[in-house]
């Protein structure tokens, strides 16, 4: 009986982290600019970008996405990977978003 419980417990617990990983929207847009054949810039990257243009070395980076900006593209495409987060530096915090492919600040906003 023990043994029963325990084989659940682990197959519902494997089946969540499973339906977590494919409810993440970062999964689907890597997956789909992969498939376009579309190169992401990694998240190191990306945090370089903000560093320099913050000009501050010690930021504190807090949800960190990567998502389809579906509006957005330049060319009319139905598909733009950005990565959208929020940053601390030097006592402020900034609303963020970098296209995933190019490194181009889409948006970099001081939060009052």
């Amino acid at each position: 009986m023990k043994r029963k419980l325990f084989v659940i417990a682990l197959a519902l617990l494997v089946l969540a982290l499973a339906a977590q990983a494919f409810a993440d929207d970062g999964y689907y847009v890597r997956e789909e600019a992969s498939r376009r054949g579309m190169k992401l810039i990694s998240t190191e990257e990306v945090r370089s970008i903000a560093s320099k243009h913050i000009g501050a070395n010690n930021i504190s980076f807090k949800d960190f996405d990567l998502d389809n900006e579906v509006h957005d593209y330049p060319n009319g495409s139905d598909f733009r990977p950005v990565y959208e987060f929020e940053c601390y530096a030097n006592g402020n915090e900034y609303d963020c978003k970098i296209d995933a492919v190019t490194g181009e600040i889409l948006k970099f906003k001081l939060d009052d």
